[in-house]
């Protein structure tokens, strides 16, 4: 690997041991770069840099600047959990449904303790290696720009990727990453203040035993 390839293995590396450590979506400091203008991003193939950044919802979350319904889920082969929230400035509504049923919980922004429970509830060791694994396909040829869209009452830049595809020197860089076999694929909006507004992602995550899990990903901000 190259100098700048061991620099974004070490960064990426440390972001998922912070998140084992800490379990919190809103841990934003996973991102390898500046964030770009998404207005200004292309896919790599055009020569650009695209940027794709799915944490900083958790930022968004946090200290919401508007009122929006917030979506995630995962599915694999143990089941599916699926976390939702009509959040505001002040409150946040929150249901998570899971293996175990339906919970929900009331967090009101003027009690610390009660924002912060909420905030944990939203959050997930899984979405902060997910935010990690999609932060490392940014600068590769592995995206490509689809154009604009209108989605969820945002304007947005349309991209699909893909880690199988691209360069072989992209594709050697994930699996060096992250395991022979892993791939990401899938496809995300990105708002105009460079905040992912919707992601689908299919995910296939190496295991020590050589084998590969297979896990599916959706998350979107609704604008209110």
């Amino acid at each position: 690997m190259t100098s700048s390839q061991n620099s974004k293995a070490a960064s990426l590396r440390s972001c998922l041991l912070t998140a084992a450590g800490l379990a919190l979506l809103v841990s934003s400091g996973c991102s390898s770069g500046a964030k770009p203008n998404v207005g200004e991003a292309r896919s790599a193939s055009d020569g650009g840099s695209a940027h794709l950044d799915a944490m900083c919802i958790g930022e968004r979350i946090e200290k919401p600047p508007e009122s929006f319904h917030y979506f995630f889920k995962s599915t694999d082969a143990s089941g599916s959990v699926a976390r939702e929230a009509d959040i505001t400035p002040q409150t946040m509504d929150i249901t998570t449904t899971d293996n175990s049923g339906s919970h929900s919980y009331h967090g009101v922004r003027s009690d610390e303790n009660s924002w912060n429970r909420a905030m944990l509830s939203l959050s997930s060791l899984s979405i902060t290696a997910m935010a990690a694994r999609l932060d490392s396909l940014n600068g590769t040829s592995a995206i490509t720009a689809q154009g604009a869209e209108a989605m969820n009452g945002y304007q947005t830049t349309k991209y699909s990727f893909d880690s199988t595809s691209g360069k072989s020197s992209d594709q050697k860089q994930f699996e060096t990453l992250f395991g022979p076999g892993s791939f990401d694929k899938g496809t995300i909006w990105m708002g105009q203040d460079g905040c992912a507004v919707k992601l689908l992602l299919d995910e296939g995550i190496w295991q020590t035993n050589g084998s590969i899990q297979k896990r599916h990903y959706e998350m979107a901000r609704s604008k209110k």
